[in-house]
């Protein structure tokens, strides 16, 4: 099965539009890691808030977007849409401003 776009969330649900255009769901960050090591989607929605923890370490969705930037940095597959979802607006903005200066070409 072919998956167009991963929705990363711990909380919300997958909306039922994006079910229908062939997304899936991650619920947790190595979830997320796991997948898309994976599947090379094509869109990407994350939240910053993911209640994943590492010893006291709290693992984000900022936290992805450093990753799949390393990805990048090593010539591996980094979905070419990504989008922001969080309601955490330092979270947001420091996520966006992540994606823009290293993973939009």
């Amino acid at each position: 099965m072919s998956f167009i776009g991963l929705y990363v969330d711990d909380e919300r649900q997958l909306p039922a539009d994006l079910c229908e255009k062939g997304w899936t769901q991650s619920r947790t960050f190595h979830e997320a890691l796991v997948k898309l090591e994976l599947i090379e989607f094509e869109e990407l929605s994350l939240d910053h808030d993911l209640g994943c923890f590492y010893g006291h370490t709290e693992l984000t969705g900022y936290h992805i977007v450093k990753w799949l930037v390393q990805r990048k940095m090593d010539g591996l597959y980094v979905p070419p849409k990504i989008q922001v979802h969080s309601a955490n607006p330092v979270g947001v903005e420091n996520m966006e401003s992540m994606i823009k200066r290293y993973l939009i070409d």
